[in-house]
């Protein structure tokens, strides 16, 4: 029964980062743009299996997880999920401590690890936001951010059963990665930590419903429009080094 509940709250993660200014006008296929990196936006030479998977997890998405966002949408007010997103959010503040730590920004590290102090005490178990009233906004950090962080390019873009939307440098960011490094996770009970994996994972899905709802009613290619929101998305949340330039993919 617990793998049945964790599949069913981590699947179809592949809306969980869209972002809604890629909705304008319904014009989606970057494929072939470049950034400043030099990347291209979206790498997808594995697009025929990728469509069967996005495919598969559209039809779970709409039979488990996008219900569940609904129903939390429609049963909790604005601060009730105010309060949600604040104790959620504290409890990856750690990961992004390590994170930043792996960086070597030190500054960071210990900035967050005060947020995390500040939130958990004064916050009330962070239920409230109290650090960034004192100048510690939230950044959070993942594997996939470090690794970024050292030259590493995001590479073909992949759409995992269960998983989601992805790409090779952002696997990292699975479920199992972002809880081996999270210290507090060493801290806790499975059952609370499965409780957090469902709770984010709802909350991701809620704010994505105006975003995914839009697009599979309108867009001709909702694997395309999700693929190029979520790609441009994420690369414009990590940092690469000075001079940084994607390698050209392999014809």
């Amino acid at each position: 029964m617990r793998i049945l509940i964790i599949l069913s709250i981590i699947l179809c993660s592949f809306f969980a980062r869209a972002d809604l200014e890629y909705i304008d006008n319904d014009i989606y296929n970057y494929n072939g743009g470049r950034n400043e990196n030099g990347c291209l936006e979206v790498y997808d030479p594995y697009e025929k299996f990728n469509r069967k998977v996005f495919a598969f997890n559209s039809v779970l998405d709409h039979i488990i997880l996008r219900p569940l966002a609904v129903g939390y949408k429609n049963i909790t007010n604005d601060y009730i999920k105010a309060r949600v997103n604040s104790f959620v959010s504290n409890v990856y503040t750690p990961l992004t401590a390590v994170n930043y730590g792996l960086q070597l920004n030190y500054d960071k590290t210990i900035k967050s690890v005060w947020r995390f102090l500040i939130n958990t005490t004064l916050g009330i178990g962070g239920l409230f936001d109290v650090a960034s009233k004192v100048g510690l906004q939230s950044d959070r950090q993942t594997f996939g951010s470090t690794l970024a962080h050292y030259g590493v390019a995001p590479g073909p873009y992949l759409v995992l059963p269960i998983i989601g939307s992805t790409n090779a440098r952002d696997m990292t960011d699975s479920v199992i990665t972002n809880y081996a490094i999270n210290p507090l996770m060493y801290y806790t009970h499975n059952d609370f930590d499965l409780g957090i994996l469902a709770i984010s994972k709802i909350t991701d899905r809620y704010v994505v419903l105006p975003f995914s709802d839009y697009v599979m009613k309108n867009s001709t290619d909702p694997y395309v429009a999700i693929r190029s929101a979520l790609h441009r998305t994420r690369e414009a949340s990590v940092q690469y080094p000075e001079n940084f330039k994607c390698p050209k993919p392999k014809n």
